[in-house]
């Protein structure tokens, strides 16, 4: 409870009763993780300690599955800016950092116990740290060559309180057409604005849908726009999403994704479609439906994905835009809910870990930061300070079509979680014996 609190506290900035719900079920995770190393230790005494780090990979990897999901405290995050220690999530995803960082302390802890084995256990701590490394030194050595993509990022920075208040849509939406042409001075392949930089449903404003397609006419430079979207069911119904609209030079209607990762308690009540109460419960939350196409765009220079906001902590969803042809991948965020708190640099470096997993480049453009470039391998460049109007213009690597082994998929992209999922079957098997035979000597006090 204190170390999500203490983690978490920000999300407050958006909703203060989604904080508490997210808090408080993230809690239970571990509070069930725990228990069932109570229930190995009863059975393996000392020897539960092998299964810890299968135990937590599990858990991290059952608290990506659900609507209620909110997989940001993975202990692999820790480790972004330490990039030659973790470029074997290209094999393994982020998952086996986390279990790699268990075993680093299960090492430390015997070190501290058993001062007897003293020789033994430093050599075992250091292969764990050296082997890593030289693997990292090794993969990073190796130039990134082939096509690139000249991008502008807009960080317009407008504060919350601005951004939704209706009287300013038109400042809104002018900012960010100012800064595009001020961008298209540079000869850029995309303009990148972040997520709901036009703060409306776009779609239904034809004064503003035709002035940002009119503004991509003349600059003759395709716009990704953030923006809100709505749809009616055949039940007459409206579904609302949280949408990013590609407009292209002389095009027609734009292309469209709609979000499909929401935040739990804060953009949706997680199941309402199951249970029908979403309008009885009132967290401050929207009201979002999901969006269901993987949708990959395309421009002149390439193909990319589009993650909006928090989508880029899930790695099986980036993985999916990836394996689909997408050449690079966009991040668009407003972190302005935020505050000048730790939150948006969590965000911004958890995308890092998508970068490797797939070898793919990132361009990550945020209302009030931190905007940036990611390379292949993790490597951030170009960085803003939050809550600054800046213009971010940089090139990034399109994927490469092959590798040495005649592919363009890293071991991960092709093979997806199954180190996770190795780590869940085996926990369930340690904790099925466990249940199910006595104790090896005694009852466990």
């Amino acid at each position: 409870m204190i170390s999500n609190s203490l983690l978490l506290f920000w999300v407050g900035w958006a909703t203060i009763g989604g904080t508490v719900a997210a808090i408080v079920l993230l809690c239970l995770y571990t509070a069930i993780l725990c228990w069932f190393y109570a229930v190995l230790q009863r059975r393996w005494k000392e020897g539960a300690l092998f299964f810890l780090p299968f135990l937590w990979v599990a858990m991290e990897y059952l608290r990506s599955l659900s609507e209620m999901s909110f997989p940001w405290l993975n202990l692999s995050y820790t480790q972004t800016y330490h990039l030659k220690l973790i470029q074997y999530a290209s094999l393994w995803g982020n998952y086996a950092v986390s279990f790699w960082i268990l075993w680093l302390n299960l090492v430390v802890y015997s070190l501290i116990k058993h001062k007897k084995r003293l020789g033994l256990i430093i050599g075992i701590f250091a292969i764990l740290m050296i082997l890593p490394y030289i693997h990292g030194c090794w993969v990073m050595s190796e130039k990134i060559e082939g096509e690139e993509i000249k991008i502008a990022l807009l960080q317009g920075s407008i504060e919350p309180e601005v951004k939704w208040d209706e009287r300013f849509l038109d400042y809104n939406i002018q900012t960010y057409i100012d800064m595009s042409k001020k961008a298209a001075e540079d000869k850029v392949d995309l303009i990148i604005w972040p997520e709901t930089a036009a703060p409306c449903y776009l779609a239904a404003e034809s004064l503003y849908l035709a002035r940002v397609q009119k503004t991509c006419d003349e600059l003759n430079v395709p716009l990704l726009v953030g923006t809100n979207d709505y749809q009616a069911t055949p039940q007459g119904r409206l579904r609302y999403y949280n949408s990013a609209f590609l407009f292209t030079p002389h095009g027609g209607y734009p292309q469209v994704y709609d979000k499909i990762h929401l935040v739990p308690f804060s953009e949706k009540i997680p199941y309402e479609q199951i249970f029908h109460f979403s309008d009885k419960i009132q967290l401050g939350q929207s009201d979002f439906s999901n969006g269901e196409e993987l949708t990959i765009f395309e421009v002149k220079r390439g193909k990319f994905a589009t993650l909006i906001c928090f989508e880029s902590v899930y790695p099986a969803l980036v993985r999916n835009f990836a394996n689909r042809g997408a050449e690079f991948l966009v991040n668009i965020t407003n972190d302005g809910w935020f505050g000048k708190t730790h939150g948006p640099f969590q965000h911004a470096q958890i995308a890092v870990f998508r970068a490797i997993e797939n070898r793919i480049a990132i361009a990550r453009c945020a209302n009030t930061g931190v905007t940036m470039f990611i390379d292949p391998y993790g490597r951030v460049k170009d960085a803003t300070r939050i809550y600054v109007r800046e213009i971010v213009i940089g090139k990034i690597p399109l994927k490469r079509r092959e590798n040495i082994l005649g592919d363009d998929k890293t071991f991960y992209a092709k093979y997806g979680d199954w180190f996770a999922f190795g780590c869940c079957l085996i926990s369930f098997i340690a904790i099925t014996i466990s249940l199910l035979r006595k104790p090896l000597r005694g009852r466990y006090r």
